[in-house]
């Protein structure tokens, strides 16, 4: 009795080996095409991106599709209440800047508030490595106008006040370079790479 499970022992452990050898080389294949697989992904994920319509160097990381729609979309959304009200404020301090002090001020006041909120909500778009330097330069000219805007409006007379205008239209043309080169940017295909 006992040569017979003798035997038998020796028998299922060679099978468990044989067993044992074969899910360790389908294991070892399964990890080797895994591997193949995965060093193909970068360019399944270009594709991807390129079907949908995405701009591959516009996704900011952690953002899977940014396309050049969409953020021209958020720029405008932004851009378009804020210049229609910057055209009115400007309009009504043109009105009261050679009558009526406390208006002008007033309406300059505005017009920073404005301006400043207008550059929180660019600063809150993720533009890609390309254009985020462009949003940059635009903030900064933008605060640079805000802070001269701002000094203009403690004024205390008319002259004083209208004594700030020439330096003002430089400082929103120079905004309006900026605003002008990231429209640009926008409309623009980013380049490859």
């Amino acid at each position: 009795m006992s040569e017979t499970y003798g035997v038998g022992g020796q028998e299922q452990t060679s099978v468990g080996g044989v067993i044992l050898g074969a899910i360790s080389f389908l294991a070892a294949v399964l990890v080797i095409a895994g591997l193949v697989y995965a060093m193909g992904t970068g360019e399944r994920h270009q594709a991807a991106l390129a079907a949908a319509g995405c701009e591959p160097n516009l996704s900011p990381s952690g953002l899977q599709c940014t396309t050049a729609q969409m953020l021209a979309g958020q720029y405008m959304a932004i851009m378009t209440p804020v210049s229609q009200q910057l055209n009115a404020d400007v309009a009504a301090y043109t009105a009261n800047e050679r009558s009526n002090l406390a208006a002008a001020e007033a309406v300059l006041a505005a017009e920073v508030t404005s301006v400043n909120g207008f550059d929180a909500s660019l600063a809150g778009i993720a533009f890609p490595p390309a254009i985020a330097p462009i949003a940059s330069a635009l903030i900064q000219a933008d605060q640079a106008l805000a802070r001269l805007i701002g000094e203009q409006a403690r004024s205390s007379s008319l002259s004083k006040l209208r004594s700030f205008n020439q330096r003002v239209r430089v400082a929103r043309a120079a905004v309006q370079t900026e605003m002008k080169l990231i429209r640009e940017a926008l409309d623009s295909p980013a380049p490859a790479g």
